[in-house]
C-alpha cells in the first residue's frame, strides 16, 4: 500500500535556519569534543605521574627494609601531611590493614592495574572523595594501595559537558538568528530584481537594477543583467522602429491605392466593374486598420502609453462605454447590462483602457446570444474589468492561443476581424501590470483583463507631471 501522507514542505526561512543551526553544531561541537579529549588525557598524564612518584618513593623503603621500611614509611607520611589529597593502604595477606589513611575491604579491592577510579571514605573523614587507585601485590602477599585524589579531574569533565550543551543550546538561537538574516538578505536582494523584472515584462524596458548597492558578488550579477536588459532593449527598440517604419511605408502606398480606386469607381460603368472596386477598396481599409492595430500592440508593448497615466474613475469609465454601445446592442436584439461599480479610482491610460474595454464588446457583440454584461471588481491590489456574454464561447484547450496576435479560431474565420482584438487587450493590461484571462461564463466566455494598482511612489510622480 502506498503512503498517502502529504510531504512536509518547509520554507526557504525555515530550511536556512536549520542549515544554519546544523553548520553552527558540525562546528561547535567537534572543537569542544577535542577540548574534552585533550584534556582528559593532560589529567590522565597528571594522575599517572602522581601514582608513579609515589610508588616509587615508598618501594624506596620497601627495598630498603622490607616490610617493616614500606609500614614505616606509609606512617611518616601520614603522620607529615605528605598523603594528604592522597590514598596509601598496607594490606597483609589476610586482608587486615597495617598502614594507611584510608580503608579498603579486601573483597573490594580492586585487581591490580594502572590505576582504577573509586569514591572512599578517608580515615576521619565525613564525605566520600573520588580516588584514582593502583594496586601493587608485593611478593611477601602483602598489598599496597596507592592513589590520588580526581575531584577535580571530575569537575573538569562537569565543566566540559556544561559547556558542551550550553554550546549546543546557544548554537540554535545564534544559528537559527544568522540563517534567517541570510535568507533575509538574499530574499531582499532577490525581490529588487524580481521587481525590476516584473517591471521589464509589463514594458518598461528602460529598468535597471543598482549594482553598487548589492556588494561585490551580486554586483557582478546586477552588472551582467544590465547588459543583457541593455542588449534586450536595444533589439526590441530596433524591432519596433523597423515595424513601425514598414507600417508606415505600407500606409502611406495603400492610402493611395483606395484614393486611386475611390476615383475610378466614379468612372466605372458597369455594376460588377463598380463591385470589383469596392471589394478591393474594403480589402484596403481592412489591411489599413490591421496595420493601425498592429502600431498600437507594438507602441502598448513598447510602454509608449505610460506618459498618459491619469487617475480616473474605472467605474464612471465603464458606465461611459455601455451607454456608447447601449444602441448598438438594441439594433442587433440583445441586451447591454453594466453591474453598476462602485467608485474605482485608478491611475492608468484611460483612453487606452476604454478601448480595450471597447474591443471585448465588440467580440461579444458578434457571439454574444441573448445578453451581454460588463463590470469592475476591487481587491485592493489588483483591478478586473469585465465583459461576459452568453454565446457558444471558447474550448479551454484553445483560450491561450485566442490571445496571441493574428490567432483566429475557425468558427470566427466567417466574421471581419484582424485576430488582433484580443491581443490588444492583453497589451493594455500588460502596460498595466496585469494580463487578460477567458473565463467559462456557462454558457458563454468571460473575459477578464486585471491591471495591478499603481504604487505610492509611482502616484507621487504622476502627481508630479
Amino acid at each position: 500500500m502506498t503512503n498517502t501522507r502529504p510531504r512536509v514542505r518547509l520554507s526557504a526561512p525555515v530550511r536556512a535556519a536549520l542549515i544554519s543551526v546544523a553548520f553552527s553544531l558540525l562546528i561547535t561541537v567537534p572543537v569542544l569534543l577535542f577540548v574534552y579529549h585533550q584534556t582528559n588525557r593532560l589529567f590522565e598524564a597528571r594522575i599517572v605521574s602522581r601514582i608513579d612518584d609515589r610508588e616509587r618513593d615508598l618501594m624506596l623503603g620497601y627495598r630498603t627494609d622490607g616490610i617493616a621500611g614500606l609500614q614505616r614509611s606509609i606512617s611518616d607520611e601520614v603522620a607529615s601531611g605528605i598523603a594528604r589529597g592522597g590514598a596509601i593502604l598496607l594490606i597483609d595477606p589476610r586482608g587486615r590493614k597495617i598502614a594507611g589513611n584510608i580503608t579498603v575491604p579486601l573483597a573490594k579491592l580492586p585487581a591490580p592495574t594502572r590505576w582504577t577510579e573509586m569514591r572512599l571514605y578517608p580515615d576521619g573523614g565525613a564525605n566520600s572523595l573520588l580516588f584514582a587507585l593502583r594496586v601493587l601485590r608485593l611478593p611477601t602477599g602483602h598489598r599496597l594501595v596507592i592513589g590520588t585524589n580526581v575531584e577535580d579531574r571530575e569537575r573538569m569533565r562537569v565543566s566540559l559537558v556544561e559547556a558542551l550543551i550550553g554550546a549546543m543550546l546557544l548554537a540554535i538561537p545564534l544559528g537559527t538568528f544568522f540563517g534567517v538574516m541570510v535568507v533575509r538578505i538574499t530574499e531582499r536582494r532577490a525581490r529588487t530584481i524580481g521587481n525590476v523584472a516584473a517591471r521589464i515584462a509589463a514594458g518598461e524596458l528602460s529598468q535597471r537594477l543598482d549594482e553598487k548597492s548589492e556588494g561585490e558578488g551580486f554586483g557582478r550579477l546586477a552588472a551582467s543583467i544590465n547588459a543583457m536588459l541593455a542588449r534586450i532593449e536595444e533589439l526590441v527598440e530596433e524591432l519596433r522602429i523597423v515595424t513601425d517604419s514598414l507600417a508606415h511605408d505600407l500606409r502611406s502606398p495603400l492610402t493611395r491605392i483606395r484614393a486611386n480606386i475611390e476615383r475610378a469607381a466614379v468612372y466605372a460603368r458597369e455594376d460588377e466593374q463598380q463591385q470589383a472596386l469596392e471589394a478591393v477598396s474594403t480589402d484596403i481599409d481592412r489591411m489599413l486598420r490591421l496595420i493601425s492595430a498592429t502600431l498600437e500592440i507594438s507602441r502598448a508593448e513598447a510602454g509608449m502609453g505610460r506618459q498618459q497615466f491619469t487617475e480616473f474613475d474605472l467605474g464612471d469609465l465603464m458606465r461611459d462605454i455601455c451607454e456608447i454601445y447601449h444602441p448598438v446592442a438594441e439594433e442587433r436584439g440583445l441586451r447591454l447590462e453594466v453591474e453598476q461599480p462602485q467608485s474605482i479610482p485608478f491611475i492608468g491610460n484611460r483612453q487606452l483602457i476604454g478601448r480595450a474595454v471597447a474591443n471585448l464588446i465588440d467580440n461579444a457583440l458578434k457571439y454574444a446570444g441573448s445578453s451581454i454584461r460588463i463590470g469592475a471588481d476591487d481587491d485592493g491590489q489588483l483591478v478586473r474589468l469585465w465583459v461576459a456574454d452568453q454565446g457558444q464561447g471558447i474550448p479551454l484547450e484553445l483560450r491561450g492561443d485566442a490571445t496571441k496576435k493574428y490567432r483566429r479560431l475557425e468558427e470566427a474565420r466567417t466574421t471581419e476581424g484582424s485576430g488582433l482584438g484580443l491581443a490588444f487587450v492583453r497589451a493594455i493590461a500588460r502596460l498595466h501590470g496585469g494580463d487578460i484571462e477567458l473565463q467559462d461564463n456557462a454558457p458563454g466566455l468571460r473575459a477578464v483583463m486585471t491591471m495591478r494598482r499603481s504604487e505610492p511612489a509611482e502616484r507621487d510622480h504622476i502627481a508630479d507631471l
